[in-house]
């Protein structure tokens, strides 16, 4: 019965999921790119990488900040979806291995501390769009992806 009412709204389903994962990103993304930030910037993210032994940390810097801000809003046009949903896995995958385990020593969830929980939900959500795709409430339909 119930998917007799909500299969007609699958799509609705991943225009959230997509807005909801696209809005989490942005709000962890902008201090990555803002110089005036807490973490002054991609150079200055690009030094906490730097700490983590992660190889070519001004480079990988950019590459997260602009991921998580100009992809974060592709990601919520639902524009080059799948391409944005696997570089979201893998930066997911290295937020959870190297910063959060390795580097922080943080457990799946903490009271305190670093913790991975939630870099595991936007994880399993970055693997559903890679799978899924952005639906029918996207720019991708329109130009082709």
């Amino acid at each position: 019965m119930l998917e007799n009412i909500f299969a007609p709204f699958s799509d609705v389903g991943l225009l959230i999921v997509r807005v909801a994962m696209g809005i989490i990103f942005i709000v962890h993304g902008w201090p990555k790119l803002n110089p005036n930030g807490p973490m002054k910037g991609p150079a200055g993210f690009g030094g906490f990488l730097k700490q983590m032994g992660i190889p070519l940390p001004t480079f990988f810097g950019w590459v997260v900040a602009l991921l998580e801000t100009v992809g974060a809003a592709l990601l919520i046009l639902g524009l080059g979806t799948r391409i944005l949903a696997v570089g979201f896995a893998i930066d997911m995958l290295v937020a959870i291995f190297v910063a959060k385990r390795r580097f922080m020593k943080g457990s799946f969830t903490a009271q305190q501390g670093a913790s991975w929980e939630f870099d595991f939900a936007l994880l399993g959500g970055a693997l559903a769009l890679l799978f899924t795709g952005a639906g029918k409430i996207a720019l991708d339909l329109i130009v082709g992806l």
